[in-house]
């Protein structure tokens, strides 16, 4: 089968940069020219080093805030990935959504049915938790291999379901999405600079590392982010291996399908020192572009899928000025079949990320 695609690598460059503390910066820019690709050719890629690199030990990953949009476009990810050989993710009881009470699976379904032509997450696929007792979640995590969480998640007020964690019918909690749902209630909840989302993370954290089969987490730095450095030392703190994504600013494709795959052209950057991390803005900074909600989901998958779990990297993704034309990316050929991809167009991240090492 062949892919109507276009890629043209920039190489991978060495650079200091004066004003920031990062001491070394390798950057990877993604360019596409018009050229058909054999998909052949990147299933039998040899740098892989994540699952894909042993596809027949299928992993079992859980995702935390699935109720959020970027949340459950990277649910919806897995669940296409688990169903085709090659990628390493596992099916049946996975992928595994992470929430707080049963707003999750409601707002899952929302964002599958639309987004990935009427797929569906049943109760078998969500365990809900207590987002600040890690013993709770770590007996939630046993028996999987990975786990996507988001730094800062928007919040929301909520009852919590009974016959889980409710000690009254009264109590209430914090649902947590990833990054955001739309119309979620903000009042009550704590700011986006409260340790109590600190907290939270580092519960999570720990119950990934105490749960005995959890190898690898990737970190999303949400767009809520005040400080990201207290996030980094947990992670280096409990001693979990782990790939943190950075990208400033996000945007949403309100008319989002599966087929559209990735979207557009991005840099890449592996950050090789930490100790001066500048806050997150919301806002793109001096002309930057946003990175579409679903290329970064993409890019999370992609990056289980291509890198090793045993070794631990901050990237820093942001967008290119050059954008990829939308005809070229949903244009049908008579024999595209898109039950034999995940995401169209993910070998260009699949490349990318074997060449940024």
């Amino acid at each position: 089968m062949h892919l109507t695609c276009s890629i043209l690598f920039a190489g991978v460059a060495l650079a200091a940069r004066p004003t920031c503390a990062f001491s070394s910066v390798k950057t990877l820019t993604l360019i596409r020219g018009a050229r058909t690709i054999d998909t052949s050719v990147y299933s039998a890629l040899k740098g892989n080093e994540g699952c894909a690199a042993k596809p027949y030990e299928k992993k079992k990953i859980a995702v935390f805030g699935a109720g959020g949009y970027l949340g459950a476009t990277v649910f919806g990810f897995l669940q296409r990935a688990a169903s085709i050989y090659g990628t390493g993710i596992s099916g049946g009881s996975s992928p595994r959504a992470i929430g707080a009470t049963r707003t999750t699976s409601e707002a899952l379904n929302k964002v599958l049915t639309p987004c990935f032509k009427l797929a569906y997450a049943g109760e078998d696929l969500v365990r809900l938790v207590d987002s600040t007792n890690k013993d709770y979640i770590k007996e939630r995590l046993k028996s999987f291999d990975a786990a996507i969480l988001g730094t800062v998640y928007q919040l929301e007020q909520r009852s919590v379901t009974g016959n889980t964690y409710e000690k009254t019918p009264n109590d209430k909690t914090f649902e947590f999405y990833l990054d955001e749902r739309y119309g979620a209630r903000g009042g009550g909840v704590p700011r986006d600079c409260s340790d109590y989302h600190i907290s939270m993370f580092e519960s999570a954290i720990q119950a990934c590392k105490e749960s005995g089969s959890i190898k690898h987490v990737v970190v999303l730095e949400t767009p809520r982010t005040p400080r990201p450095r207290d996030f980094i030392s947990i992670l280096e703190r409990e001693g979990i291996s782990y790939t943190y994504i950075r990208a400033n600013s996000l945007k949403k494709d309100l008319t989002y399908s599966f087929e559209k795959g990735v979207k557009e052209k991005l840099t890449v950057a592996l950050l090789s020192e930490v100790s001066r991390i500048p806050p997150h803005t919301d806002e793109p900074n001096n002309g930057e572009k946003a990175v579409f909600r679903e290329d970064i989901a993409a890019l999370i998958v992609q990056c289980l899928m291509s890198l090793n779990w045993e070794e631990s990297r901050i990237i820093e993704v942001s967008a290119t000025s050059e954008t990829i034309s939308s005809n070229s990316l949903t244009e049908k050929k008579s024999k595209q079949r898109f039950d034999k991809e995940w995401c169209p167009n993910s070998n260009v991240y699949a490349e990318m990320l074997v060449n940024l090492k």
